[in-house]
C-alpha cells in the first residue's frame, strides 16, 4: 500500500477518483500540448521504478537528475520514490566539477539528465573517481555509451518486474524516511544536501489547504518554470500541486514564462520577486505610455482597488462599491487578462525578500500577493501572507504546525517537523543546524509582532559592521532604493568603511517609466542611461526622500554608481532562482566599490551626514 501523506500516496489517489483529468502539460516542438492524465501519470511512475530496480536501485540510495521543467522530470523523480530511492536534483547551470561534488556526496550510482549538454557533463564525471554506473536520459540521444539508456528503454525493461515487488519497496517506505534530497547553492561554501522527509513534505502539503481553503474547492492550474532542484518549486509543482490535484503546465525557459501565462491562465502561481519586479516594470513602462484621459482612468482606478484592498485586509471583510466594480470592469479586468492572471486565486512571493512598492502596485491591480517565508532547510515554506490578511512588510505567520520565536541576538528562530533531518553526510554541519532545544538556525534576523506576523530585517552574514561599528542590514535600503523608477536591484556596501553606498543596476524594462518619472529623453539601453549623468542625478535626488529620509543617520547611502549591464545567472550575479550572490557582486564589481571610498571621492553633498 502507499504511503499514506507522501508525494506518491496523492498521485494515485488522484488516479484512482480522477483518472482522465489532465494532470501534466508540456508544448511539444510545433506548439500545441502534449498532456499526461492522471491515471497514465501514475502507471508511468511505477514503470520508472521497477525500471530502477532492474537496474539495481537499493531502497535509500540517491539518483541523480539534472533538467529542464517537464513532465519527464518529476515522472522521474516520484519513480525513483517508488523504488525507496532518493531524488537528488541537479541545477542545469552547475559546471561538470560541482556536479562531480554533488554526485559524489550522493553517491548517486544511476544518473538521468534530459539533453546532450547534461549527457556530456555525465560522461566526463563517469571518466573520472566517480560512482555514476548508470546513465538515464529522458529522449533518445543516440549515444552508444554501455552506461547510457533511454527512459522509453528503462521503462520496458521495467515490465519484467512484477506489481507485487514495486509495492513491497511502497509498503516498506516510513513517513521519516527520506523523500527528497535539496541541495543548498554553494554560494556560502560546498553545497550540502538537505534531507526532506515524507512527512515534513506532508505538512507543507497540508498547510497550503488550510491556509489556502480557495484551494481545495476545485482542481488547480499552475505553471512550473523555476528550477525543480529549487525547494520553491518542488513546493509549488509537488508539495502544494498534488494536493490541490494541480494541472501543471511545464516550462522549460524561464524568460517565456509570461506566454505560459496567457496560456495555462493559472488559478496559483508563485514567484521569486525578481519576476514580479519584471512584470511590474514592464506593467508601468505601458502604463507610463498612457496619455490625457487614459492616464487619469488608469491612475484613478489602481487608486480606488488600492484603497478597497487595505480596507479588506484590515477588516478581513470583502469590499463592494459601485466605485471599486467600475474600476475592476474599466481597468483592472483587462489588466489582469493581458497578464493571464485573470484566474488566479492565490499569488506568492518568496525565496527572498519582496519590496512593499512592488506589494502595492500590483494590490493596485488586483492581484495581492502573499509574501512567503522559508528556505530549503524547511522543506521550502514556514511562514506566509493569511489569506485575505496582509500585512505587507512582513512575511506573514508560520505554517500550521510551525513555531517560530525571536533568539537574543535577534535570530529567526524554526521548529516544527518540516524542519530537515540534517545534511547528507555532513554531521557537523547538521549539528550547527539546530541549537539544543531543536530549533533550527534561519540567519536570518527579524521581529514578530503582536499578531505573530513576522518581519526580517537583513540577514546575519549579509550584516555590514561599518567603520563606526554600527550594524546594518541592507535589505531594507536596498528595498527602498528599488523603489525608484527605472531601478532594478541595487547592492548596498560598507563594510568596514566610513558610510553606505549602493551599487545601482536598471531594468532595461522599466526605461520607459524612467524617462517618464526623470523628464530625461534617448534613454534607449541600459547602457546609454548608466552613461547618462542626468540619470544619476535623478536617482540621488530620489535617494534622498525614498530611503535616506526613513532611515537612522548611519544607515543613509552617500554615494551610488550606476552599473551599464545587468546582473544575470550567466554573469554570475544572480542564482539560478534570481537572487543576488553578493560575495559574487563584491569580487566582480571591487573596482567600483573601491572608488566609492578612494581619497578624493567625497561622499555625496545631498546626503544627511
Amino acid at each position: 500500500m502507499t504511503l499514506q501523506g507522501s508525494m506518491l500516496s496523492r498521485i494515485e489517489g488522484w488516479a484512482e477518483s480522477h483518472p482522465s483529468d489532465a494532470a501534466l502539460r508540456e508544448r511539444r516542438s510545433d506548439g500545441s500540448w502534449a498532456t499526461v492524465n492522471w491515471v497514465e501519470y501514475w502507471a508511468s511512475v511505477r514503470r520508472v521504478g521497477k525500471g530502477l530496480m532492474t537496474l539495481g536501485l537499493q531502497p535509500e540510495e540517491c539518483v541523480a537528475i539534472v533538467g529542464a521543467n517537464r513532465s519527464d522530470w518529476v515522472i522521474c523523480q516520484h519513480g525513483i520514490n517508488a523504488a525507496q530511492g532518493i531524488p537528488a536534483p541537479l541545477y542545469t547551470t552547475l559546471l561538470p566539477e560541482q556536479m562531480a561534488y554533488i554526485i559524489g556526496n550522493a553517491q548517486s550510482k544511476i544518473v538521468i539528465c534530459d539533453d546532450q549538454t547534461q549527457l556530456d557533463k555525465y560522461i566526463s564525471i563517469a571518466k573520472g573517481d566517480s560512482p555514476i554506473e548508470h546513465i538515464i536520459t529522458m529522449d533518445d540521444l543516440g549515444s552508444t555509451d554501455p552506461r547510457v539508456i533511454t527512459l522509453a528503454a528503462l521503462m520496458a525493461k521495467g515490465d519484467s518486474v512484477t506489481d507485487a515487488e514495486l509495492d513491497a519497496r511502497l509498503d516498506a517506505v516510513k513517513m521519516d524516511d527520506v523523500a527528497l534530497l535539496i541541495y543548498t547553492s554553494g554560494t556560502t561554501g560546498l553545497p550540502k544536501g538537505a534531507m526532506l522527509t515524507h512527512r515534513g513534505i506532508e505538512l507543507i502539503s497540508d498547510a497550503v489547504g488550510k491556509t489556502f481553503p480557495v484551494l481545495l474547492e476545485t482542481a488547480q492550474r499552475a505553471v512550473s518554470y523555476l528550477p525543480l532542484c529549487h525547494a520553491a518549486e518542488q513546493g509549488v509543482t509537488n508539495f502544494s500541486g498534488l494536493r490541490t490535484r494541480a494541472e501543471t503546465y511545464f516550462c522549460s525557459d524561464l524568460t517565456q514564462v509570461k506566454d505560459y501565462l496567457v496560456e495555462a491562465r493559472p488559478t496559483f502561481f508563485l514567484a521569486v520577486p525578481r519576476v514580479w519586479e519584471k512584470f511590474e516594470a514592464a506593467l508601468r513602462g505601458k502604463l507610463a505610455e498612457a496619455t490625457g484621459i487614459k492616464a487619469k482612468l488608469a491612475s484613478w482606478a489602481r487608486k480606488t482597488e488600492l484603497e478597497a484592498f487595505k480596507k479588506e485586509s484590515e477588516t478581513g471583510q470583502p469590499v463592494t462599491s459601485f466605485k471599486r466594480n467600475l474600476a475592476n470592469k474599466l481597468v483592472i479586468s483587462k489588466i489582469k487578462e493581458a497578464l493571464g492572471l485573470d484566474q488566479l486565486l492565490v499569488a506568492l512571493s518568496g525565496a527572498a525578500p519582496i519590496s512593499v512598492s512592488t506589494l502595492e502596485f500590483f494590490a493596485s491591480i488586483g492581484l495581492p500577493i502573499h509574501e512567503g517565508y522559508g528556505m530549503t532547510e524547511t522543506s521550502a515554506f514556514a511562514s506566509v501572507q493569511p489569506y485575505g490578511r496582509l500585512k505587507f512588510g512582513t512575511i506573514g505567520k508560520p505554517l500550521p504546525g510551525v513555531e517560530a520565536m525571536i533568539a537574543e541576538d535577534g535570530e529567526i528562530m524554526l521548529r516544527g517537523i518540516n524542519m530537515v533531518k540534517g545534511y547528507l553526510r555532513l554531521p557537523e554541519k547538521t549539528a550547527e543546524l539546530y541549537n539544543e532545544a531543536g530549533w533550527m538556525h534561519t540567519g536570518d534576523l527579524g521581529a514578530i509582532d503582536e499578531d505573530g506576523y513576522i518581519s526580517i530585517t537583513g540577514r546575519k552574514k549579509d550584516l555590514i559592521i561599518t567603520a563606526g561599528g554600527k550594524n546594518v542590514a541592507p535589505a531594507e535600503m536596498e528595498g527602498y532604493l528599488q523603489s525608484i523608477a527605472g531601478v532594478g536591484q541595487a547592492v548596498v556596501v560598507g563594510d568596514r568603511q566610513p558610510y553606505l553606498a549602493a551599487l545601482i543596476v536598471l531594468d532595461p524594462e522599466a526605461l520607459p517609466e524612467l524617462e517618464v518619472a526623470s523628464q530625461i529623453s534617448g534613454l534607449s539601453d541600459v547602457a546609454t542611461a548608466a552613461r547618462n549623468p542626468d540619470v544619476k542625478r535623478y536617482i540621488e535626488e530620489e535617494m534622498q526622500h525614498v530611503c535616506n529620509a526613513k532611515v537612522a543617520r548611519y544607515q543613509t547611502i552617500k554615494k551610488v554608481h550606476v552599473l551599464p549591464t545587468v546582473f544575470s545567472v550567466d554573469g554570475g550575479e544572480l542564482t539560478p532562482t534570481l537572487k543576488v550572490k553578493r560575495n559574487i557582486v563584491n569580487e566582480k564589481y571591487a573596482s567600483e566599490i573601491a572608488a566609492f571610498y578612494a581619497e578624493g571621492t567625497p561622499a555625496t553633498q545631498s546626503a544627511r551626514a
